[in-house]
């Protein structure tokens, strides 16, 4: 039986046929990053695990943390903007690279834009934070941002989740889409402890296709995500993408790909 083409294959290779220019329907993957609370988890220091910390919080500040990641220079991304705070999220950032469009079914020598997303979240607003995300997921959506002296409105192509799995101290997913939204859902991960169990039933129950879950304990920090969203930027089938966060992992952790093969779950 031949396999599906994979969502963005579909995706990109409909927008070749639109046109010949790949500029107007970027690949945009937007992650939901719940900043570390000393209050929910040990984070590892008071300035790691102070909630509202944008500089020193252990998943956005930190050596490892998101922001800090995609802002080294070896990152493959530019920083395209960086938005102030706004009710719950204390801060957005915008990063952008080109990526080629020959596996996504252009040629070699045209490219796709790849843009990443990253909302920072105050650490005690952590449930808004998962909200945010399993709407997204679930209904899909579309972000706003700045780009040179104009604004844009794009539509997200695959949603994320990176930090504490907020369901294990028992807060529940919100309600599925209702009939009217059914049908928006768009491809998910998320980064954090044990998610296959607490969120990829709910995900995939309301038509969201989770490329990436955990099984066991882990850090769910910048390297995990880059190599995350490397792959999407390849077209990666979820095993790939899979693969490519266990090789991360295991390098950053410094541990056996065994190891850290046994953190991530298997594609179903």
């Amino acid at each position: 039986m031949l396999r599906p083409l994979p969502f963005l294959l579909v995706l990109v290779a409909t927008l070749l046929a639109a046109t010949s220019a790949l500029a107007a329907e970027p690949l945009v993957v937007h992650v939901i990053v719940p900043l570390c609370s000393n209050a929910q988890i040990d984070c590892g220091s008071n300035v790691a695990g102070d909630p509202d910390r944008l500089d020193t919080n252990l998943y956005w500040g930190a050596a490892f943390g998101h922001r800090r990641f995609f802002d080294r220079k070896k990152s493959g991304f530019s920083r395209l903007d960086v938005m102030g705070a706004e009710g719950p999220r204390l801060e957005r950032v915008v990063y952008r690279r080109r990526v080629s469009a020959a596996p996504f079914g252009g040629t070699s020598d045209e490219t796709v834009e790849q843009l990443v997303v990253l909302d920072a979240y105050h650490g005690d607003s952590i449930d808004r934070a998962v909200e945010a995300f399993h709407h997204l997921a679930t209904r899909g959506g579309r972000v706003r941002f700045h780009d040179g002296g104009g604004s844009r409105e794009v539509r997200v192509t695959v949603a994320g989740y990176a930090g504490h799995n907020r369901l294990m101290d028992g807060v529940r997913l919100p309600p599925p889409p209702g009939p009217e939204e059914r049908g928006r859902a768009i491809p998910s991960f998320v980064l954090a402890c044990d998610s296959e169990p607490y969120f990829g039933p709910a995900l995939r129950a309301a038509g969201s296709e989770t490329w990436l879950m955990t099984r066991s304990l882990m850090a769910p920090e910048g390297y995990v995500l880059d190599a995350v969203v490397t792959a999407i930027g390849e077209n990666a089938t979820p095993t790939v993408i899979r693969d490519r966060a266990v090789a991360a992992y295991a390098r950053w952790q410094k541990l056996s790909r065994g190891a850290a093969g046994s953190i991530f779950a298997k594609p179903g």
